[in-house]
């Protein structure tokens, strides 16, 4: 099995500890109540994603014109992901931790809460809803507490490291996994 996005694992985890412990909601399967957050918020990030990979092709393949027009390649992209997200019928597009998006995606969760047969409520739809995107929330700040310790620990070092560098990027990603372990967010990979 493909390895899972750990944030929107981590999300889901929260999500359905959160309606499991005050029980807003009560599974047949807490595990497979998890999986089943786990894969709306991960059908939503591949679309995504898709739609990031679909602009980008856009913007390289037109990329004098976009140059020409004087627009940033920000704006650009922003405005491309808009028009395709559009043409296909995507509601909202955006970071999964923005408002807009995890009140969109609160709604598909609460969806599945009122319509799967292994799932029963015990509260108010908003009741539920709320607690749902208060789990967004929670975990929103998480990463941000997480990129400011990773940060500091880059800027501590003696010799400047410079943002956007390589060597900047492979300490980032060496410090975050560390945080993930050392908060016990992930699980050490097995050596081989």
């Amino acid at each position: 099995m493909a390895r899972k996005n750990r944030f929107l694992k981590l999300l889901a985890d929260r999500i359905g500890e959160n309606l499991l412990s005050k029980e807003l909601v009560i599974a047949d399967d807490p595990n497979s109540f998890k999986e089943k957050i786990y894969e709306i918020l991960y059908r939503d990030y591949q679309t995504e994603k898709e739609l990031e990979e679909e602009a980008e092709r856009i913007i390289q393949e037109n990329s004098e014109e976009v140059m020409y027009r004087g627009v940033s390649l920000y704006k650009a992209r922003k405005l491309i992901k808009e028009k395709l997200a559009r043409e296909r019928g995507i509601q909202v597009i955006g970071s999964v931790f923005s408002r807009e998006k995890a009140n969109y995606l609160a709604g598909k969760i609460l969806k599945l809460i009122l319509t799967d047969e292994e799932l029963d409520y015990t509260e108010e739809k908003g009741v539920i809803r709320s607690t749902i995107v208060k789990s967004f929330e929670e975990v929103a700040q998480l990463r941000r507490e997480i990129d400011q310790k990773v940060r500091e620990k880059i800027a501590s070092h003696s010799r400047p490291i410079y943002e956007g560098t390589p060597e900047w990027h492979a300490l980032y990603r060496r410090y975050y996994e560390e945080e993930l372990l050392e908060r016990g967010l992930i699980e050490k990979e097995p050596e081989l």
